[in-house]
């Protein structure tokens, strides 16, 4: 059981070393989905408070994503931009991004 855990938090370490590369790569298949669009991390990660139980927090701002988004929608858009569950993907309209950029600050725009 430990045997496992620690597989995983070595996983996470990975993940968080590489949290910029895996960022960019989102955004490549966010700008096939959305053609224009921003790409940021955002939340512990961005804060410099993540642990290695933390996900990484992912946010994709565009003009095509809907301002009012459906759960279908939603994760069918995530499955074809990361399989990874540990990697938490938000999305938001562009207008409405102006709004809450507060809420998401500090960023790290990739």
């Amino acid at each position: 059981m430990m045997t496992e855990y620690y597989k995983l938090i070595e996983k996470n370490i990975k993940m968080f070393e590489r949290a910029i590369e895996i960022a960019k790569s989102i955004k490549n298949e966010a700008l096939e989905l959305f053609e224009d669009c921003d790409v940021f991390i955002i939340g512990s990660y961005a804060k410099g408070e993540h642990k290695l139980s933390s996900d990484l927090d992912i946010l994709i701002t565009s003009e095509k994503i809907p301002e009012k988004i459906n759960f279908e929608w939603y994760s069918s858009t995530v499955k074809k931009l990361t399989n990874d569950t540990r990697i938490n993907i938000h999305l938001l309209n562009k207008d409405k991004f102006e709004e809450y950029k507060k809420l998401y600050s500090p960023m790290i725009q990739v």
